[in-house]
Formats: structure tokens, C-alpha cells, sequence
């Protein structure tokens, strides 16, 4: 629970500053969810280890290249995202869902780039944030939709900041 809210604040707030560990996070939380799908005589320690390997080859990929880190990215949250909205909290990975989501998430990040990673990675450091929220009902919600609000505004303004200051 710690680590969900911990890895929510930094996606919330550093989402497209931390483009890489965006995406190695997302896939983590994807590679988790396909856990169970690896052999069972499998040593205990191969889980982490796939887990891990998983998440550094998605950071290695969003590193190379930042126009690819954004098709990179959007693939692995839109996967992420269609396999969390068709079967939440399931330790499995919907194939078609995941495969249009992922296809959608790359369509989305690649042409927008910059603008849908900021709201993207909002959006995804709230949900982490939403279950660690101590209020219930309507006050979760709004404020979810605070948090969110206020995500973007710090995004936004360390992008234009960046853009002034590489004129």
C-alpha cells in the first residue's frame, strides 16, 4: 500500500519528467498481473526477477529515443489501463483487451506526445492514490479530482518552465 501511494505521488507529480520510470513502473504493475501465467516449478526467486528485468527493458526502451518513449509508454499504460477496466484486480492479462488498449495508448501518446503524457500520467498516479485515500464516497472522489487537478497544474508548469528556459 505504501509503495502504491509512493509510486502514485512520483507518477502524479513527475509522470513526463520521469518518462522512464513511468514506464518501467507500468510495467512492473503489468508484469504482476502476468506472474501467474510463468511456470510454477519455476524457482521463487524467478518472479522477481522477471519482474525486474520486464521493468528495465521498458526503461531501456523509453531512454533510447523520447519521440519512441512516448509510443513505448503509451503501449504498456494502454495494456495497463484496458486490463485493469475489463477485469480488475484479476491476476491475469485479458489478451484482447490488453491488445486494444495497447494498440490505442500508442496512438494516443505517440500523436499527442507531450500533452497526453502529462494527462495520462495523471491519470494513473490518482488511481494508484485512490485506494491509499482515507476518505469514502463523493469526498474520494473530489478529492481525486483535487489531486488530479493539482497534478497537472505542477506538470504544466515544469513543462512551460522547461520551454522558456531552453529559448
Amino acid at each position: 500500500m505504501i509503495l502504491r501511494g509512493i509510486a502514485g505521488a512520483v507518477t502524479l507529480f513527475l509522470g513526463r519528467e520521469l518518462s522512464f520510470l513511468f514506464s518501467a513502473a507500468m510495467a512492473a504493475l503489468l508484469g504482476i498481473r502476468i506472474l501467474p501465467l510463468l511456470p510454477a516449478a519455476w524457482p521463487g526467486w524467478t518472479d522477481l526477477a522477471f519482474l525486474i528485468v520486464l521493468a528495465i527493458l521498458a526503461a531501456v526502451l523509453t531512454l533510447i529515443n523520447k519521440e519512441t518513449s512516448y509510443y513505448v509508454c503509451g503501449f504498456i499504460v494502454g495494456g495497463f489501463a484496458a486490463c485493469e477496466y475489463f477485469a480488475p484486480g484479476v491476476q491475469t492479462v485479458p489478451f484482447f483487451p490488453f491488445i486494444i488498449g495497447a494498440a490505442l495508448g500508442t496512438v494516443i501518446l505517440g500523436v499527442l506526445g507531450e500533452w497526453a503524457m502529462i494527462i495520462v500520467s495523471c491519470a494513473i498516479g490518482v488511481y494508484l492514490l485512490y485506494g491509499v485515500l482515507p476518505f469514502y464516497g463523493t469526498a474520494k472522489i473530489l478529492a481525486s479530482a483535487g489531486i488530479f487537478i493539482v497534478g497537472t497544474l505542477v506538470q504544466v508548469t515544469i513543462f512551460q518552465s522547461q520551454k522558456h528556459v531552453a529559448k
